[in-house]
């Protein structure tokens, strides 16, 4: 206690020297890593010159951010860390790694579960719920005059007597249908469930016996000409979409047994600390903050930040904007996939070989690539006097204009960050620092040399950060996904396709 005190005090006594020039040690350097330094001078003059950065203090934090990546990248090559052993692989590459293991436990506990039998299929095709359907639509605009689709209903009238006369329908659908979706297919619509569609395209459609074509239907998007083909022409496809169809319908089930058994609760705090959270992801990973538990385990803010830099930007804005009914939805998904990587764990799932071999190999040209871009290639530094000399500061020097070109979007470079994943096998590799005093004074100095009439912004709850010369954000809430990842159920027609 006598020691806590003693520290608070020193810190209390304007006094106190050693921290005084602790202190002012790191008041000119906004970032370090790896042995080097972004210094106060160094990132105002870079930002005052690039005018499509508007001055605020979150997105100067994650100016600073890019270049300790970059910088990290640099000295990994500087190093001669390849960056290619299999724990850096796997660990950088966790999205990919998450999605194979999440398709490979799918595999097992429901598509291996279906079977659909040749008598099935013979029996569906025959039963009322579905239809598997072709159609060729002539499109006609609302509000058109009665003369116009009286001329419409006689082009589709026409179609319909070349079928009866021989044409063959899925080549006629590719050379005159409206839909340019199933025109491609040869006017294919696939299986179609009963309430997908349009009232009067239903009726048509359940009044067909295998191979008639109807009359031509009106639908509020103009004149339809459809085709029930024979079972015999379209057996395998049905049968292999039946059995998509019970899959889909046996993954609700699933996801519905997962929510009854888990007791998952989201706690009422969480919606307003994922916004927090979402404004840095990089403070929040180190949070245990509890957002959701669950029967044998709990989501933490650390997670869901974790598993949040595997989606893109647009995403995570959306999210720092959605309302707490749809936070609370995200947050149940969120934690529902970190259930199905532990049950993965659980039943020893893993990647196979074939897995390995095709995210390295994607993972070494993501590589090789970024290390070209940033100029700090290998076989370029073999060929540099002045990085055979010393290979960290050679590496530095190159890392530090490729950062200030992209930062005032130089037509040169093509702006990238490094893989957030892979950022953070760096991170836990090599030293690093950001230090917010630094932040705060090159925005002050950059917010000088702009002049007046650029005074720094405030943040916003739930503002972008736009990457340094990217597209400004849309932001519409995110859609929860309450299926395993990747596993989406099978899309249906919506009304207007037809």
């Amino acid at each position: 206690m006598v020691r806590r005190f003693a520290v608070l005090a020193c810190f209390a006594l304007a006094g106190c020297s050693g921290v005084r020039d602790a202190l002012s040690a790191h008041q000119d350097v906004v970032a370090r890593a790896a042995g080097q330094q972004l210094t106060v001078n160094q990132l105002a003059a870079t930002i005052a010159t690039a005018k499509n950065i508007p001055l605020r203090r979150d997105i100067v934090d994650r100016v600073a951010d890019l270049w300790v990546n970059y910088q990290l990248l640099g000295q990994a090559v500087a190093s001669g860390d390849s960056l290619l052993d299999s724990v850096t692989v796997f660990a950088a590459n966790w999205p990919q790694v998450s999605q194979r293991l999440a398709d490979h436990l799918h595999e097992a506990m429901i598509v291996k579960k279906v079977h659909v039998t040749a008598s099935q299929a013979d029996s569906a095709f025959n039963a009322g719920d579905v239809r598997w359907l072709s159609h060729i639509l002539v499109t006609v605009q609302q509000g058109s005059s009665a003369e116009v689709k009286a001329a419409k209903r006689r082009e589709a009238e026409g179609y319909l007597a070349q079928l009866r006369h021989g044409a063959v329908f899925a080549k006629l659908a590719q050379q005159k249908s409206n839909d340019p979706e199933s025109a491609r297919n040869g006017g294919s619509l696939g299986l179609v469930l009963r309430g997908q569609m349009v009232k009067p395209f239903e009726a048509a459609a359940w009044g067909l016996k295998p191979g008639e074509y109807s009359a031509v239907v009106e639908s509020p998007y103009g004149y339809h000409v459809i085709w029930r083909p024979p079972f015999d022409q379209v057996r395998d496809s049905f049968t292999a979409r039946l059995h998509d169809l019970a899959v889909m319908r046996l993954d609700s089930v699933f996801i519905d047994s997962l929510n009854k058994h888990a007791d998952l609760k989201v706690k009422g705090s969480a919606p307003a600390a994922v916004r927090a959270a979402v404004q840095n992801l990089r403070e929040a990973k180190q949070s245990s903050r509890v957002l959701a538990t669950y029967a044998g385990g709990k989501l933490t803010e650390g997670d869901l930040a974790r598993w949040m830099q595997a989606f893109n930007p647009q995403t995570i804005v959306m999210v720092g904007q959605a309302a707490d009914s749809t936070l609370e939805l995200f947050i149940k998904s969120i934690a529902r996939n970190a259930m199905l990587m532990h049950s993965a764990e659980v039943q020893h799932i893993g990647l196979t070989a074939a897995d390995q071999d095709e995210i390295r190999t994607a993972y070494r040209s993501d590589l090789a690539s970024m290390m070209r871009r940033m100029g700090v290639a290998p076989e370029s530094l073999a060929v540099d006097t002045a990085a055979r000399r010393n290979r960290p500061e050679a590496v530095a020097r190159r890392v530090q204009g490729f950062f200030e070109d992209i930062v005032v979007s130089s037509p040169r470079h093509v702006f990238f960050d490094v893989q957030p994943f892979l950022a953070d096998v760096l991170r836990g590799r090599y030293a690093w620092s950001i230090s917010p005093l630094g932040v705060d004074r090159a925005l002050a100095k950059a917010t000088q040399v702009r002049g007046p009439a650029a005074q720094p912004t405030p943040s916003r709850p739930g503002a972008s950060t736009p990457a340094p010369g990217g597209p400004p954000m849309s932001a519409q809430p995110p859609a929860p996904s309450p299926v395993p990842p990747g596993k989406s159920p099978a899309p249906s027609r919506p009304k207007p396709r037809t």
